[in-house]
């Protein structure tokens, strides 16, 4: 998945970064909770996330998740490079469910703004259907990510300084 942002990459980096703003993002998005740490070092950030959410499952993957489920993620954003881009990986468990996903993205400089590009990975240890529910995660997740670009455009366009 990819967006580009009419911002520049550290305005984009501060915000992705930002305890507050993530949490506030997730609320407005519909999430039941969400609580965000950030531990900086070394030129980096590593985000520990806790989100409750509710979702409408199909019959078939309703046999094996919850509608409401508890997500413990963890984003470690590398150090700037010399052109401001930074990478990073993310790991999302869904407490007690048998899902988990994985990332990989990189945020790099584009024009006047920048770019966000993501490539998820969803994985199920059920046996028989664990394709169906990989599947299903894998639709829920993107169309999350896609939630969180728009907000991020709507956001730019309203806080341009």
């Amino acid at each position: 998945m990819e967006q580009k942002y009419a911002a520049p990459i550290e305005k984009v980096f501060a915000l992705l970064t930002d305890p507050r703003w993530l949490q506030e993002r997730s609320a407005e998005l519909g999430e039941i909770s969400a609580k965000v740490k950030a531990k900086k070092g070394g030129g980096g950030v590593v985000l520990a996330m806790n989100r409750r959410v509710r979702r409408d499952l199909p019959a078939l993957v309703a046999k094996v998740l919850s509608t409401e489920a508890d997500l413990v993620f963890e984003e470690t954003w590398s150090a700037a490079a010399e052109d401001g881009s930074r990478t990073g990986t993310l790991t999302m468990e869904a407490v007690g469910q048998p899902v988990k996903m994985t990332a990989t993205f990189e945020l790099a400089p584009a024009g006047k703004g920048c770019v966000y590009r993501i490539k998820h990975t969803c994985k199920s240890s059920v046996p028989i259907i664990g394709g169906v529910v990989e599947r299903f995660a894998q639709g829920q997740v993107e169309s999350g990510c896609a939630d969180e670009f728009a907000y991020m455009v709507a956001y730019l366009k309203t806080h341009k300084k």
